[in-house]
């Protein structure tokens, strides 16, 4: 099982794709066919299909020669709780597999712990989210025209072997919105430009591509299997989550803007606009903000874990204590108050006292799941703190 990311690229080593390949240019990493046995293969992806409940038209689609398949053609009603519903029926599947459609499953990151594994391993180098998408298909049929992602692909290949086309067109930084989504088949064309390189794929193999990359792949084996991991690190625009929360807190912001009916108020209206700017510009400045930042790159993972029953998971339980208590802002600076006096909360950690205050009993578990992307040791410290300061105590 991959545990690192440097097990995930070897014989490439991270100092050498951070400076040489992330998001500047493709790359192939020739693998040992036994490399990702733990991830995919015939046998567990027959027996990941066997578990019918699961698929959905939405998580499970066909696609003959680029064209989807309709989800009537493969799906069949079933009796629901409420409404019947449309759900993947195996011979209907099997049916339109026989003509070589090929089979996408969508959003499985979670199938595996193998896959899970990877999952995590790009999650914790790259901070962004990952997801999962599997391709099965056959010789002479293509799931996809040429066509570029908006995330950054980390394709897995397992069984058979698959042909890739990447070309020299790649968009700047396209992001998941119509600007980049509803592009027409001519501009698809004119984008991809010429013919840069064409990668071989078989078992143990990873390619690796930036985002708007275009290329296209087509099974070159009876039976071709690959996985690719798509990672959304936090972007430019993901800040504007950050500066609403910031914005909400300051009067300027809250203002009604001035009317612009006449050339005095349009010049009013172009001051205030200029005067919000600079704020804005500060904001982003502030140190709290740098640690917003951090965190918000530190929460951009999807949720996976293992069980391990029947073993009865052990927690703790804590009380808050004191009564009264309340967070708030001075500033750049937060504080946890009482009545009559208040202390200095750390960097980053406001939320995570917000939350205890607001909670009158909780486990220990539920901090640590809540707030993992501080850290499991730096909950461990806060809860100590608090206790320290009879905040908070365990629960007789």
């Amino acid at each position: 099982m991959v545990t690192s990311f440097a097990e995930l690229l070897a014989p490439i080593t991270p100092d050498e794709f951070f400076g040489e390949v992330y998001g500047q240019k493709p790359l192939l990493v020739p693998g040992d066919p036994g490399k990702f046995a733990s991830v995919m293969s015939w046998e567990s992806l027959n027996q990941a299909l066997a578990i019918n409940a699961f698929w959905t038209k939405d998580n499970l689609k066909l696609f003959q020669d680029i064209a989807p398949v309709a989800a009537e053609d493969y799906c069949r009603s079933v009796p629901g709780l409420g409404a019947p519903v449309l759900q993947p029926d195996p011979d209907l599947v099997k049916s339109q597999m026989s003509r070589g459609a090929s089979l996408v499953l969508n959003s499985i990151d979670t199938l595996n712990p193998g896959i899970q594994a990877i999952a995590d391993v790009l999650e914790r180098t790259l901070f962004g989210y990952t997801q999962l998408n599997l391709y099965c298909s056959f010789a002479g049929h293509k799931a996809f025209d040429s066509h570029f992602d908006t995330h950054e692909v980390f394709a897995i290949h397992t069984e058979g072997e698959k042909t890739w086309n990447i070309y020299q067109g790649r968009l700047d930084n396209p992001v998941h919105h119509s600007t980049f989504l509803d592009l027409t088949a001519d501009q698809h064309r004119r984008n991809r430009r010429e013919l840069m390189m064409e990668v071989h794929m078989t078992s143990g193999d990873l390619l690796y591509l930036p985002r708007g990359q275009y290329h296209d792949a087509l099974a070159s084996s009876d039976g071709s299997l690959h996985l690719t991991f798509g990672v959304i690190p936090l972007r430019g625009l993901d800040i504007f989550e950050l500066l609403e929360d910031e914005a909400m807190a300051d009067s300027l912001f809250r203002q009604d803007l001035p009317r612009a009916g006449d050339d005095s108020g349009a010049q009013d209206l172009g001051a205030r606009l200029s005067e919000l700017a600079d704020r804005l510009k500060n904001m982003i400045q502030e140190p709290n903000f740098l640690e917003a930042a951090i965190q918000l790159q530190k929460r951009r993972h999807g949720t996976r874990g293992t069980y391990e029953l029947p073993d009865r998971p052990v927690t703790n339980e804590f009380v808050v204590r004191a009564n009264g208590l309340r967070v708030t802002r001075r500033g750049d600076s937060y504080f946890l108050r009482s009545e009559k006096a208040g202390i200095p909360i750390p960097p980053g950690a406001h939320d995570f006292v917000s939350w205890v205050l607001e909670h009158p009993t909780f486990l220990d578990t539920e901090a640590h799941a809540l707030f993992a992307h501080l850290g499991e040791q730096r909950v461990d410290e806060l809860l100590y703190e608090l206790q320290k300061m009879d905040v908070i105590g365990l629960a007789e």
